[in-house]
This record gives C-alpha cells, sequence and structure tokens, in this order.
C-alpha cells in the first residue's frame, strides 16, 4: 500500500513538472502574452525591411536582433490578424522566435502588445513628414497596403498603421485602380512609404 502510494506521489509530481513547463512555452494566441521561453524575443521593433522579410528588433535585454517572417506569418493586434508588413517602428511586440542551424531567428507568430501610436508615436529621423502622389496600380485590403505609381513611373508600395484613423480607413476602403492619391508619411526605402494621412 505505501509503494502504491509513493507512486502515485511521484506521478503526480512529474504532471506537476510537466504543466509548468507547458506554461513556459511560447505565446499561444492572440491577448496570451504568456510566459516567454528562451528563443521567444520582447522588444521594439526599429524596422521591418519588406523586400528581405526581416524585422530588426531591439529586445528588452538591448540586444539588436534580425528576424525573418515569411507570407503565413500571423500578426496579432487587439485581437485581429495583419501582416508583418503592416508593423512600424515604436510598435512594441512579442516574437515567437525559433533559430535556424546557423542562428538566424525565424518567426510565424508576431503579438503586438503596444503600437508605436500606443507608446506616443515614434521619432522619425528628421522630424518631418514627406509626401507621396501618384496614381494607384494595386490594392491588398486584407493586407492594408497599396501600391502607388509616382511620376518617376517608380511602385512605392504603401502600409496603413494597425490604428489607422475611422476616416483614413474609409478612405482606403473605397480606393480604386486608377484613383489620383496624395498621402503624407515616410519613406522606408525607396519602394515602400509608411502611411500616416490622406491629403
Amino acid at each position: 500500500m505505501k509503494l502504491m502510494a509513493s507512486l502515485f506521489g511521484f506521478l503526480a509530481l512529474v504532471l506537476l513538472g510537466l504543466t509548468g513547463c507547458h506554461e513556459l512555452g511560447h505565446i499561444d494566441g492572440p491577448g496570451d502574452y504568456g510566459g516567454i521561453s528562451g528563443n521567444d524575443l520582447v522588444g521594439e521593433v526599429r524596422n521591418v525591411d519588406t523586400r528581405a522579410r526581416q524585422i530588426e528588433l531591439r529586445t528588452d535585454a538591448g540586444r539588436r536582433e534580425l528576424v525573418r517572417y515569411d507570407n503565413n506569418t500571423r500578426v496579432v493586434y487587439r485581437q485581429q490578424d495583419y501582416a508583418a508588413s503592416n508593423l512600424e517602428p515604436g510598435d512594441y511586440v512579442a516574437v515567437r522566435g525559433q533559430q535556424d542551424r546557423d542562428g538566424r531567428y525565424y518567426t510565424d507568430y508576431i503579438t503586438v502588445r503596444e503600437s508605436a501610436q500606443d507608446r506616443g508615436g515614434y521619432s522619425r529621423p528628421g522630424g518631418r513628414f514627406e509626401r507621396l502622389e501618384g496614381t494607384v496600380s494595386s490594392i491588398d485590403s486584407r493586407r492594408g497596403t497599396f501600391e502607388v505609381r509616382n511620376r518617376d513611373s517608380r511602385r512605392v508600395l504603401v502600409t496603413l498603421p494597425f490604428d489607422a484613423s475611422r476616416a483614413d480607413r474609409d478612405r482606403f476602403d473605397r480606393l480604386r485602380e486608377g484613383d489620383s492619391v496624395r498621402v503624407e508619411g515616410s519613406y522606408v526605402n525607396q519602394d515602400r512609404f509608411d502611411f500616416e494621412a490622406f491629403l
């Protein structure tokens, strides 16, 4: 009888241990910031390179990390899904990270804990916005992006932030290919423009 009691006690301890390990695992879903495992990263987005599909992150530990993503990477903000290209400098995020054989990070799930606007905005170099005008050449409603062919016939991808105003969201929903637009924001590079407002 004592042997059986000891066996049950041992099994109970093992189950408790397994439960504890699970609780230290990855972020599981929208709004669940869970525990952070050794490979997961928490910090501020410094840059998003949509061409290389790579996010530059400054972690809470002060390290600079580059994290790769793909079309299947989920970005969740206030229980809504977004594309990784919607991330912008100043967003505070929790990244479910994995490392490949070369030690490079990649992710399939990102939770936005606070957007740049939630945190009072992000100071862009120079502190001034730029303007982009041209003709809408394509629209991706799901990702919150549209392409503008500028005066030099270059296509520039414009990305709306998570918390664009209702008026700007409504204007985006009414966009059609061929429309002329003028927007204010900042260039990430010559092919990508972070939206601030319609003009």
